[in-house]
C-alpha cells in the first residue's frame, strides 16, 4: 500500500490535454540532454538511447515529475530524468498541469518499459515514489540500475507492500539489496513529503553497511538487513559479513547473533555463524578448553569457608560432569552478557575480589550469581581456521587464562588476567565444544 497518492489514482490526461499544456518548468529544473518531454511513446521517432558512451546517467526518478513543492513539502528532483506516462502532466504543486521536465515516456503504469530510451545498467541512482511498483515496473528499475555501483531508493511505501516485495525480488536478482538505516547522500534526503524510505545498494556497499551496523551496535537495522539478504538472494553477502566479523574478532558479533536468535531468526545463526554460536545461544552443555594448554575447566571437589570452589584446568578429563558447563545469556545495555554455570555443582563462575602480586584474580564457582563479577563477555576470535573465544569478566575487565604452573595432579588454576588478552588469542583463547 502506498502512503501517498499514485498516478493510478489520478485521471490520466488525454493526448490533446498533454499537447495543449504549458512547457516544462526549466527554471526550477535543469534542462538535461536528450529529454523526451515533447515526444510521445509512439515509435515513429528516432530515439537516442542514453547514456551516451561509457558513463552512467546520474539519476532517473521513476514516476517523477521534477521537483514539486506542495503545501511546504518537497518531492521529486531538479536534476533527474523522470520516467512517467506518455501524456502525464505535473499533478500538484506550483507546476500543476504543466508538462513534466526531462520526461522519459512509458505507455502506462501497467506497461512501463524504458528499454528504447535507457541502456541496461546505465543508471547510477534510481528513485521511485507515488506510483505503483508492478512486477513489470520493478523489472525495468532493476534493468536500468547499474549492478556495480547502483543505488535505488523507494519513498513512501510500506515495508510489507506488494510494491516493495516486487522491487526487492527483482533487485535481488540483479545483486542489489536492502540496507536498513542506509545513509543517503544529501541530494536524496530532500523528500520531505514522504515519511518512509527503503534503500537498495550494490553488494559491496551493503556488505560494508551491514558490517558497520554490527560494529556500531545498531542491531535493529542489522537484523532487518540480514533477514532481507537471506530472503532475497543475498546469502553470499550475509556469509561474507559474518566471516569478516568473526575473523576480525569483532566483539559485537556475539550480540548480533543473540539478537538474531531471540528475534525469530535462528535459521540465520544456524546457517551462517560458526557452530559454537548455536551451542552457546541454545544453552547446550559445553566444555570450555583453554587452547594453549588444552585443559578443560572444572570446579574443585572441595569448598572453602564460603562454600566456593576454585576453578581448574584439567588435561585428562574431557568427558565427566565435572567439565560440563552451560552459558546463560542475558541482554543488558545493548550487549549480550553471560553467566557461566557449572552443571555438576550448579555453581556460577566469578572472579575474586582480591588480587595477587601480579594483579591477577582467582576464579571461583559460587552458589550466588547476583553480582556483576558473576557475569562475562564472550568475544569470538579466529586463530587460523580454529574458532576461539576470549572470556572477559564484566566487573574487572579481566580475561580468563590458565596458570603457567601445574599442581601435583597436573591441573592449572584459572585466573583473571591483569592486562589485555585480545593481542594473544592463541594463549588466552578458549575452545567451546559440545560436552558429549
Amino acid at each position: 500500500m502506498l502512503t501517498s497518492s499514485s498516478p493510478s489514482q489520478v485521471k490520466t490526461p488525454s493526448e490533446e490535454e498533454w499537447e495543449a499544456a504549458s512547457e516544462p518548468d526549466y527554471d526550477t529544473n535543469e534542462d538535461l540532454l536528450y529529454p523526451y518531454s515533447p515526444t510521445p511513446y509512439f515509435g515513429m521517432y528516432h530515439l537516442v538511447k542514453i547514456p551516451i558512451g561509457r558513463g552512467l546517467l546520474h539519476h532517473v526518478d521513476y514516476w517523477g515529475e521534477g521537483k514539486v513543492t506542495n503545501l511546504g513539502k518537497i518531492r521529486g528532483f531538479p536534476q533527474s530524468y523522470n520516467v512517467n506516462e506518455q501524456f502525464a502532466l505535473v499533478s500538484k504543486g506550483h507546476n500543476k498541469g504543466k508538462q513534466i521536465p526531462n520526461r522519459i515516456p512509458v505507455v502506462s503504469v501497467d506497461d512501463s518499459d524504458t528499454s528504447s530510451y535507457i541502456r541496461d545498467g546505465g543508471v547510477k541512482t534510481v528513485t521511485i515514489s507515488t506510483g505503483p511498483i508492478t512486477k513489470r515496473c520493478a523489472a525495468d528499475v532493476a534493468r536500468i540500475v547499474n549492478a556495480s555501483e547502483g543505488l535505488v531508493v523507494a519513498y513512501g511505501y510500506s515495508d510489507n507492500s506488494d510494491d516493495i516485495q516486487n522491487l526487492e525480488r527483482e533487485l535481488g536478482k540483479k545483486g542489489l539489496y536492502y540496507g536498513a538505516g542506509y545513509e543517503l547522500p544529501a541530494d536524496l534526503r530532500t523528500q520531505t513529503e514522504f515519511s518512509t524510505k527503503r534503500v537498495f545498494a550494490d553488494a559491496s556497499s551493503i556488505n560494508n553497511h551491514l558490517y558497520n551496523l554490527v560494529t556500531g551496535g545498531d542491531y535493529f537495522n542489522a537484523v532487518k538487513t540480514v533477514r532481507s539478504l537471506v530472503d532475497n538472494q543475498g546469502s553470499g553477502v550475509c556469509r561474507d559479513v559474518v566471516s569478516q566479523l568473526v575473523s576480525h574478532g569483532i566483539k559485537n558479533a556475539m550480540s548480533f547473533a543473540y539478537k538474531l536468535w531471540h528475534e525469530g531468526h535462528k535459521d540465520i545463526v544456524e546457517d551462517y555463524f560458526p557452530s559454537e554460536f548455536q551451542l552457546i545461544l541454545d544453552q547446550k552443555r559445553i566444555k570450555l578448553i583453554g587452547k594453549h594448554y588444552n585443559q578443560a575447566l572444572k570446579l574443585d571437589a572441595n569448598v572453602d569457608r564460603y562454600n566456593d570452589r576454585l576453578t581448574w584446568g584439567d588435561g585428562k578429563d574431557y568427558t565427566s560432569y565435572r567439565v560440563s558447563w552451560r552459558l546463560i545469556s542475558l541482554w543488558e545495555n545493548n550487549n549480550v552478557i553471560f553467566k557461566i554455570l557449572n552443571t555438576e555443582h550448579e555453581m556460577y563462575l566469578k572472579l575474586d575480589v582480591n588480587v595477587d602480586s601480579y594483579g591477577d584474580r582467582k576464579t571461583w564457582g559460587s552458589n550466588d550469581s547476583s553480582e556483576k563479577r558473576h557475569t562475562w563477555y564472550l568475544y569470538p576470535v579466529k586463530v587460523g581456521d580454529q574458532q576461539l573465544f576470549l572470556i572477559e569478566n564484566r566487573e574487572y575487565r579481566q580475561g580468563l587464562k590458565l596458570d603457567a604452573n601445574v599442581d601435583w595432579y597436573g591441573d592449572r588454576l584459572v585466573w583473571g588476567n591483569n592486562g589485555t588478552v585480545a593481542d594473544n588469542p592463541e594463549y588466552y583463547g578458549f575452545i567451546i565444544q559440545p560436552w558429549q
